[in-house]
């Protein structure tokens, strides 16, 4: 039996939770929208005197915007760095992946069960960054 354990951040849209790799994780924010700014008609926000993108959750994975995200995780991707904004998060974790062979959503890398017993999908944020980059 192999099992891929996986440290992940755990983020919240609505009532649903989200996980990303905590590898990709370079620190969590707070977002304001006084914060965002719209620079060529795309959401960004300055860290540290570097203007990076802002990526919605909800976006990313195809879902309808929501309230304005209260959270923003910068995401260090290869050389790529953004943040990626959702409604909140709720910590992090050491989780099992369980792969979905015979239905797996794009953006989807598996599924994990939380403590309460919710269902979390764990995110391939490559991926859905390349359907970004697709559009």
């Amino acid at each position: 039996l192999t099992l891929a354990i996986l440290p992940v951040l755990i983020l919240r849209l609505g009532e649903q939770s989200f996980a990303v790799p905590l590898s990709m994780v370079r620190e969590i924010l707070s977002v304001s929208p006084g914060q965002l700014q719209k620079v060529s008609g795309r959401s960004t926000m300055v860290v540290r005197g570097e203007v990076l993108p802002v990526l919605p959750l909800a976006q990313l994975i195809g879902w309808e915007a929501g309230p304005e995200p209260t959270v923003g995780v910068l995401m260090q991707v290869g050389n790529n760095s953004f943040i990626l904004s959702a409604d909140g998060f709720a910590g992090h974790d050491d989780v099992v992946i369980k792969s979905l062979e015979t239905f797996r959503p794009k953006g989807v890398a598996g599924v994990t069960m939380s403590s309460e017993g919710e269902i979390v999908l764990i995110l391939d944020i490559k991926e859905l960054l390349g359907d970004v980059r697709g559009h």
